[in-house]
């Protein structure tokens, strides 16, 4: 997602988990132009064969400012594939994040759940006996997305209610994880130390050609990743009218932060901006309100993450008694890179290696992580021998119509779901009744939130409400233009309901194009968290009546 802040954006404690759901896409779908949409007419019949939606879900649907939009919905029978509601299912919606679901499905099937990334420092030249390497380090990126910054003292990843990776889409909400997230760094240049290797002569060199470059709506998507390619400004607020203190994180010689933001009444609104005004230079002002959740939490996007991550692991050598000849900071020298097999075939100084997949597939479902999905094509391509984004995005394709998906009911252009992503209500129940007939069906289910207990869906419906602890699924949401005003582009929710009956049901609801009552981003963001809560309300309707 972009870092740049939306300025004057407050939304109540009470929907902080909720607006997670919100978060994953809405920044960068708003950069968009207006987008086409495939839903036709909802009054469109349900496919043959299907029942028809309940008068509760019916009801739900048809009131303002809900029954403005274009709804598209199915419910069916986990074990049967028995259709039991049904409305527009065959007509295409914008799917929002819920197209993290087509993208972790295939992900799962391509590398499996107990897949481990892999990352080596490797060493060309020689060392000597006292210690000194004659050529360079190099740091071989696998596509790992935490390296280590969120792994917990019990191996798994720490995934909080909401991230840090959305911290300016809905400001004051962001927590950040208690991991150092340069741990992962941090434990390469230790290994590199216990090697015997006391100075390099050479360089230190980051190697990113697992796969082609890559950006998804403005974020490079690397192979080597530190801290998510963000540093965490945190503003912790004085009394009001005194100026608020700033620190950040991960601390570095790589980026300086000039912080003037000042504290406000409380009950006021957050404004605050962080951009660059010259290479390495973070600029953060604005106002914070005095009883904000401290520390509001601001994040920086690193243009270079090649550059980022060879300054950081550099420090974190020296730290460890390492000496380096060549200057910390500056470009990546990636031209010095001997070729990939040669590469491959260098001495090892140091290995780290993660937690399995399922962690990872946990935490872009829970957060609606969008750099985790978007790195999941390229490592799918990359893991049969291929190197783009668009292999990637083929190889979930052809998954996907291995699992009964109709080819023509989808267009999938990324693994994020921006506005070009578009999937049929019959789509994306064909992915979850196929993903439950496999061996790993437990970690797809786990990765997903629990409706009334945590993640995207912890508020969405009351914790006593019967139906908490009974829905998995993933949300999605887009804030786009539709007829040249800002509308809520989609408000989606898929997953898995065991019913009052006894029996589980996979189900999909997409809500497409309801209008914003104003221009007011702060309005778009109350409708999408309103629609979050209608969106709940009609999973706990089927969990309680799942036929019409």
């Amino acid at each position: 997602m972009s870092s740049n802040s939306l300025p004057g954006i407050k939304t109540p404690r009470v929907r902080r988990r909720t607006a997670l759901a919100l978060a994953a896409s809405m920044t960068a779908a708003m950069a968009m132009t207006a987008c086409s949409h495939d839903a036709t007419d909802d009054s469109a019949p349900p496919a043959p064969g299907a029942a028809r939606v309940s008068a509760d879900l019916q009801k739900l649907m048809s009131t303002a400012p809900w029954s403005s939009g274009q709804w598209g919905l199915q419910v069916a029978d986990l074990q049967t594939g028995k259709v039991v509601q049904s409305k527009g299912a065959d007509s295409q919606f914008m799917t929002g994040s819920t197209a993290k679901t087509f993208a972790v499905g295939a992900a799962l099937d391509v590398l499996g759940d107990d897949h481990r990334f892999r990352t080596p420092v490797v060493h060309s030249g020689t060392v000597s006996a006292d210690g000194r390497l004659s050529g360079d380090l190099i740091l071989v990126g696998s596509g790992d997305l935490a390296l280590g910054g969120r792994t917990t003292t019990s191996g798994g990843l720490d995934v909080p209610d909401f991230d840090h990776y959305d911290a300016n889409a809905v400001p004051g909400m962001a927590t950040l994880t208690e991991e150092d997230p340069l741990a992962g760094v941090n434990e390469l240049a230790r290994q590199v130390a216990a090697s015997g290797v006391r100075h390099v002569d050479g360089d230190v060199v980051i190697d990113n050609r697992l796969w082609d470059p890559v950006s998804i709506g403005g974020v490079p998507v690397t192979p080597t990743i530190v801290n998510d390619n963000l540093i965490d400004v945190l503003i912790t607020p004085g009394a009001p009218g005194e100026p608020a203190e700033a620190d950040w994180r991960p601390k570095t010689a790589a980026f300086g932060v000039d912080a003037q933001v000042t504290t406000t009444p409380a009950g006021t609104k957050p404004t605050v901006t962080t951009e660059s005004v010259s290479p390495g230079h973070i600029r953060v002002r604005g106002s914070v309100p005095a009883d904000v959740k401290a520390p509001f939490v601001t994040t920086y996007q690193v243009p270079d993450p090649a550059a980022f991550a060879r300054t950081v692991l550099i420090e974190a050598l020296a730290r460890n008694g390492v000496g380096v000849s060549a200057p910390s900071l500056g470009a990546n020298p990636d031209s010095k890179l001997p070729p990939s097999a040669e590469v491959s075939s260098l001495p090892v100084s140091a290995t780290y290696a993660s937690p399995p997949f399922k962690e990872y597939a946990k935490l872009i479902n829970k957060v609606s992580h969008n750099l985790g999905a978007n790195l999941l094509p390229p490592l799918m391509a990359a893991h049969k021998g291929q190197r783009t984004h668009a292999d990637g995005m083929k190889i979930e394709k052809e998954f996907l119509a291995h699992a009964g998906v109709d080819p023509n009911s989808i267009s999938l252009v990324d693994a994020q779901g921006l506005p070009g992503d578009k999937a049929t209500p019959t789509a994306q129940v064909a992915l979850l009744r196929h993903v439950a007939r496999q061996d790993d069906f437990a970690v797809f289910y786990d990765s997903m939130p629990n409706m009334g207990i945590d993640g995207s869906l912890a508020d969405v419906i009351e914790h006593t409400d019967p139906a908490a602890g009974h829905i998995r699924a993933k949300t999605g949401t887009l804030i786009s233009s539709h007829q040249g005003k800002l509308a809520l582009g989609t408000k989606a929710l898929a997953g898995y309901v065991d019913a009052k009956d006894g029996r589980r049901y996979a189900f999909a609801i997409y809500v497409n194009n309801i209008p914003v009552p104003s221009d007011s981003v702060s309005d778009a963001i109350d409708l999408a968290l309103k629609a979050n809560k209608q969106l709940g309300a009609m999973a706990a309707t089927i969990y309680k009546s799942p036929t019409a």
